[in-house]
């Protein structure tokens, strides 16, 4: 249950759906853009709702997802309520306070994370604009107040990156330290201390622009070896 007046703080993450229980509310047009990116993601899901789009339709007649046509009022709520407690995730987007409020209670009673499309303010989790450029990832939200100006911000991220021959390379060598580093020490204290000797490093940065992959790695395990070595030294 929200506390009034407590400021809502969400972590961002990104969470393995696949055989994840995913209940859609409202077969609209946007119960079906959520429930196509949890479809996606490997969920099983399931939309309740009075009308469906052709879409929806044909992703059921797929055998992909099921749909139950139901008109979800005060008087089924028992038939709501079986279907929350199946699910691990409830997604909201019917415009409908009364039902929304129900679906609010419902989802605290039995511990459920809630995407309410109507009201971020209720929300346990919110759906990011995301994208992709190469083995990068990008997701972004404005946490309800624009998702058009998310939609900008994401694709605008995603062409710096795309153009940016400094940004690729440097990717590149992060993605070859990281490899290095995990490999061959064993101490998380210490590799904590060789990622933040690289991160201060402006050679290590030059290094990933200027020349090739080799030269990351030799630089990447000098760094190793100069760390390793202080750290023995100090229990000499």
């Amino acid at each position: 249950m929200r506390l009034k007046n407590v400021e809502i703080v969400r972590i961002p993450l990104f969470i393995e759906f696949n055989n994840r229980k995913v209940l859609v509310l409202g077969g609209g047009e946007v119960g079906t853009h959520r429930a196509k990116k949890f479809l996606n993601a490997g969920a099983r899901v399931v939309v309740l709702s009075r009308e469906f789009t052709d879409e929806l339709k044909e992703l059921s007649k797929e055998g992909r997802l099921t749909l139950y046509q139901v008109d979800l009022t005060i008087n089924n709520i028992s038939f709501l309520e079986a279907w929350i407690a199946w699910a691990d995730l409830v997604v909201y987007t019917i415009p409908n306070r009364d039902i929304a409020e129900i679906v609010r209670q419902l989802c605290r009673r039995y511990n459920k994370l809630l995407n309410d499309a109507t009201d971020v303010r209720y929300a346990d989790v919110v759906v990011p604009l995301e994208g992709q450029i190469d083995s990068i990832r990008i997701a972004v939200t404005t946490e309800g107040r624009s998702s058009t100006f998310a939609k900008i911000l994401r694709d605008w991220i995603i062409e710096q990156i795309r153009h940016s021959e400094n940004i690729k390379k440097l990717a590149e060598a992060w993605f070859k330290a990281k490899n290095i580093i995990k490999s061959e020490v064993k101490d998380p204290k210490i590799r904590m201390k060789i990622y933040r000797t690289l991160m201060n490093s402006e050679e290590f940065q030059k290094i990933a622009i200027t020349k090739n992959i080799d030269d990351v790695e030799r630089y990447v395990r000098e760094v190793i070896r100069q760390i390793l070595s202080k750290d023995l030294n100090i229990w000499k």
